[in-house]
């Protein structure tokens, strides 16, 4: 996602940028390798999606989502890419709900980590509406209604996303 971001605010000569875009075509080829094939989402240990106890991770998902469709719609990776964020823009928003409350909500979003093994990753909760996931989530979700990169008939609507998450847990 800073990678875009900063892309967005430097000038095509400023030293450096083409090693930003050369690094992210990199990340781009790379984390599409790992996209889960069945829900678009990618897993908690990435490069580890066949391991038993793996499960496919909400926030990371949003942030890979955000960062291949805004990076693919400004030109710094192939335009191929676009599909592969829209799959797994699809894939999170298949992990919203609406609860007994009325209000929407984002599930299987890792607590925070810190650095450990397969085990102590797999194991992490997986919360509902956690801040790690529900901000990734919006700024995804923003980049795909508002940002044009969606169809709208795939979308869900920046108000009922923005307006009806419920409380952080």
């Amino acid at each position: 996602m800073a990678m875009v971001d900063v892309l967005d605010d430097t000038p095509a000569n400023q030293p450096g940028r083409a090693q930003l875009l050369t690094s992210l075509n990199k990340f781009a080829a790379g984390i599409t390798r790992y996209q889960d094939p069945v829900s678009g989402r990618w897993f908690q240990v990435v490069d580890k999606g066949t391991q038993a106890g793996n499960w496919t991770e909400t926030s990371c998902s949003s942030m890979f989502a955000y960062t291949l469709s805004r990076a693919a719609q400004q030109g710094y990776i192939d335009g191929h890419y676009a599909a592969v964020a829209q799959k797994g823009y699809q894939g999170v928003l298949q992990r919203l709900s609406v609860g007994k409350d009325g209000l929407t909500n984002l599930s299987t979003i890792s607590i925070g980590t810190n650095v450990g093994d397969y085990a102590y990753y797999i194991g992490r909760t997986q919360a509902t509406n956690d801040f790690h996931g529900l901000g990734a989530f919006l700024i995804m979700n923003e980049q795909f209604t508002a940002g044009g990169a969606a169809s709208s008939a795939h979308a869900v609507g920046s108000a009922h996303a923005a307006g009806a998450v419920g409380g952080a847990q």
